[in-house]
């Protein structure tokens, strides 16, 4: 369940967010986010791959998990989502980043009008922003299904075990761990 790590030194031999128990500290003026991705349309790898590159360009990737897949959660009749973590530092406050994923899962054909349980090319979650607690109309920071979620979960344990859930005040391994019917979760090498 554990992928690998690169190092400058040694590429490949450290299991990701065991460095320093997925602690990653951002650069002054700016957040630390953790965001779920998640496709289940056409090229899934390819959707994921190029929702990165969008990222890598607002921001910087500190931290990316393995891939993931999943049955599609509360969406019968749905194929399988491969879903996967980023620790992604900027400068953009919340609701500026949820707009910039938004305006980019749009570009790539998902209506966000009508888009709640539906197939999708890319999902981009924010699940966490540093230790903020937000309750706005557009977005809820810690992500209010996060807990529930196996999907989301196991990417995030494998980038971050530790990294403490603001409104639980459990680490991610503890919330995993408590996860009854999380549902098939498997990495896809």
């Amino acid at each position: 369940m554990v992928g690998m790590a690169r190092t400058r030194n040694d590429p490949g031999t450290l299991p990701c967010g065991y460095r320093t128990g997925g602690a990653v500290a951002p650069r002054a003026g700016a957040t630390l986010y953790h965001l779920g991705l998640g496709s289940n349309l056409g090229d899934r790898r390819t959707h994921l791959e190029a929702a990165l590159a969008f990222l890598g360009g607002i921001g910087r990737v500190r931290k990316r998990s393995s891939v993931y897949e999943t049955a599609a959660a509360g969406m019968p009749g749905s194929g399988p989502f491969l879903n996967m973590a980023v620790a992604l530092e900027t400068a953009l406050p919340p609701l500026e980043l949820l707009r910039a994923c938004k305006a980019y899962e749009a570009a790539q054909g998902r209506d966000p009008r009508d888009s709640h349980y539906r197939d999708r090319a890319i999902d981009i979650d924010i699940l966490l922003a540093g230790g903020l607690v937000l309750a706005t109309p557009e977005l809820t920071v810690p992500h209010p299904r996060l807990a529930e979620r196996g999907f989301v979960l196991v990417p995030l344990f494998e980038i971050a075990p530790r990294l403490l859930h603001p409104v639980e005040k459990e680490p991610v391994v503890r919330l995993l761990a408590r996860l009854k019917g999380a549902g098939e979760v498997r990495r896809i090498p």
